[in-house]
């Protein structure tokens, strides 16, 4: 446990010290700001808006919920991509292993601090953006809804630390750093991008949408109606798309969030408008997704055990 300590306070001598930890922290903090003044202008627009909607509500940009959908995961993969191959690079592995430090504490060291450092950065960025928000709109959360922003800054944590897993892995298996950068970065994209456009892609191929006016007169007084048929076709494409989306740790992530802050998700927001539902508690909310948090923890678990069980296994030569 000392080797632990040990390897994870150099670590975050060294995270904290980088131009690179800086540079996505100062980026991730403009960006938290500007989706702090959009959930404000949200919320002064919408009478039915609650503080919360400060981190999901938006006019025109990104919400903070978006930001952290897209960008958390280079945030995590770029704490632990390099993790193991740069020390092998550098030729300071085999140096390090030489001290009376064992193989387990320096990916268990490495792994802590890249976890504390997305912890600071994901609690710092939701604290600052609750900051910003709080002046302009002349209050603040109530104590319910203040535990429901812990609850999402836990949460976020979680979502980053799965990706500094995955990255640690990357660096675990390639032996250079640029190969697993480009392996993070692919992985970045199939999941946040290109998922998304293969399941739209299936979806017209599996659920064509009916030919005609997909418009008819409704009742008296109503004006013009989405017909039947063209709502069914619709919905079962919905349907499908989310289906395979659920694959996405992105996509677990926000309706995991979105949950908890009480914006509905499904057709509504699918089709590009937020809705007000009915608010969940807590407790509803997380009961209601418990399934999506344990994919979450259950896939980061995986992937330390597995740099962990290669790294062990790993040959490791002087000059390494």
């Amino acid at each position: 446990m000392a080797g632990t300590l040990t390897v994870a306070e150099k670590e975050m001598r060294d995270q904290f010290g980088s131009k690179r930890f800086l540079i996505l922290f100062g980026f991730i903090v403009l960006l938290s700001g500007m989706a702090a003044y959009q959930g404000v202008d949200f919320i002064k627009s919408n009478t039915q808006a609650t503080f919360l909607f400060i981190f999901s509500g938006t006019q025109m940009s990104f919400s903070f919920i978006q930001i952290m959908v897209m960008f958390g995961p280079i945030l995590g993969m770029a704490m632990g991509f390099d993790a193991v191959n740069k020390e092998r690079t550098n030729g300071t592995l085999s140096m390090l292993l030489g001290q009376p430090i064992y193989r387990d504490s320096v990916v268990n060291g490495k792994f802590l601090a890249g976890a504390s450092s997305l912890a600071v950065l994901g609690f710092g960025t939701i604290g600052i953006t609750t900051g910003l928000a709080i002046p302009i709109l002349g209050y603040g959360p109530t104590g319910a809804e203040m535990l429901k922003i812990v609850t999402m800054g836990v949460l976020t944590v979680l979502y980053l630390v799965f990706w500094l897993s995955l990255g640690m892995l990357f660096s675990v298996v390639a032996k250079k750093p640029s190969t697993s950068i480009l392996a993070s970065i692919a992985t970045w994209m199939f999941f946040s991008i290109i998922l998304s456009i293969l399941a739209n892609a299936a979806a017209n191929a599996l659920y064509p949408m009916p030919s005609g006016d997909f418009m008819a007169p409704g009742r008296q007084g109503e004006g013009f109606q989405m017909t039947e048929e063209f709502r069914e076709a619709m919905m079962a494409r919905m349907e499908f798309m989310n289906n395979v989306n659920r694959v996405s740790p992105t996509e677990q992530y926000e309706g995991i969030v979105n949950d908890v802050l009480g914006v509905r998700s499904g057709f509504g927001r699918v089709m590009g408008s937020q809705e007000f539902a009915r608010t969940q508690t807590l407790g509803e909310a997380l009961a209601a997704n418990w399934a999506n948090i344990a994919v979450l923890g259950v896939g980061l678990v995986i992937c330390f055990a597995a740099s962990y069980m290669l790294f062990l296994r790993t040959e490791i030569r002087p000059g390494d």
